[in-house]
């Protein structure tokens, strides 16, 4: 038993995937559909014919699989289905299609000899909208410039202001201040809708934070990642008055080239320096104890032309997460 956990550990480590305890407490994915006997098999031999679908379309590409001490790549056929001929007995599988959908992992079936059995694989998306709220993106060239930005959310561009017009086009100076349409901005303001792959957001890491601690909390962790008080201001009097209103607020924040898989950011010309910052918060219950990791949090330099940007976004499935770490 002991192998069989660690040859799927190193197996499924490679694929990459995170918060598993999320992924826990999501029902089995799979349903055995009919097992009989086969008179074309052997008494020392059993069959599994295993159909895959990924939101209910039939998947034709390759399935990682790991069973008992086996780990295989495999293509499924037209139909979805991958043929695998192995010995009578028990059996537990996991399965992982790409970073897109959770991975499955089945109970033990106990197949018998001589039986061909039918298991159904139903992969569920890991990806799950949210409302990207007030990201705002500050620009500090080194000399007064004029820059192209574009924004192409992983969704839908709701309100923007100054107006997005396939793209922001204006003219800088060095304290930041924004020159378009004859009118002066401090910073660029978009809202729109994107998904975050909850396979990537490890949400066993992360902040439990009190409402009477949220502007200590922030002051703290947004100076220590070199937000400068300007920008600390900004985003502490747009999101404490909204997560105020619970007692307790998870906080999770992902960064750079996460956040840009969510929201691709193309600056011209590309500035020497950019930071991007996106918190995930939601309500905590704090009724179970589950053990929270503090999240590491990188910072950055200001040198040369610097683009700072920072959002976020309450997100409903991080509801359940309950812990005891608090700042």
């Amino acid at each position: 038993m002991k192998n069989l956990l660690f040859i799927l550990a190193i197996f499924f480590f490679s694929c990459n995937i995170f918060a598993a305890d999320n992924k826990s407490a999501i029902p089995p994915q799979y349903k055995i559909t009919k097992s009989v006997l086969d008179k074309a098999l052997k008494k020392t031999e059993a069959a599994f014919v295993l159909l895959f679908k990924a939101d209910n379309i039939i998947v034709k590409q390759k399935i990682k699989l790991s069973y008992n001490s086996s780990s295989k790549t495999l293509q499924t056929d037209s139909l979805g289905n991958i043929y695998l001929k192995v010995k009578p007995g028990k059996y537990l599988f996991r399965f992982f299609y790409n970073q897109e959908f959770f991975e499955i992992t089945t109970d033990s079936i106990d197949i018998k000899p001589g039986y061909r059995t039918w298991v159904e694989m139903s992969f569920k998306s890991s990806t799950h909208p949210v409302m990207a709220k007030k990201p705002v993106i500050y620009v500090y060239p080194e000399k007064t410039k004029q820059i192209d930005i574009k924004l192409e959310p992983k969704g839908e561009l709701g309100f923007t202001y100054p107006a997005y017009n396939k793209g922001w086009n204006f003219t800088a100076d060095t304290d930041g201040t924004i020159y378009m349409n004859d009118k002066k901005y401090h910073y660029l303001f978009w809202e729109g809708s994107t998904s975050i792959n909850k396979n990537k957001v490890n949400s066993n890491e992360g902040f439990m934070v009190s409402k009477d601690d949220l502007v200590p909390f922030f002051e703290n962790k947004l100076s220590k990642m070199e937000l400068n008080s300007k920008e600390i201001e900004d985003y502490i009097t747009y999101w404490v008055p909204i997560m105020a209103v619970n007692e307790y607020n998870y906080v999770h924040f992902i960064f750079n080239e996460e956040y840009n898989e969510y929201a691709a950011l193309t600056v011209t010309p590309k500035p020497d320096v950019m930071f991007r910052v996106f918190m995930l918060f939601t309500k905590a219950d704090i009724a179970n104890k589950l053990k929270l990791t503090e999240q590491t949090l990188p910072s950055f330099t200001r040198n040369g032309f610097t683009l700072v940007e920072w959002g976020g976004a309450e997100s409903n499935w991080l509801e359940k997460v309950d812990v005891t770490l608090r700042y």
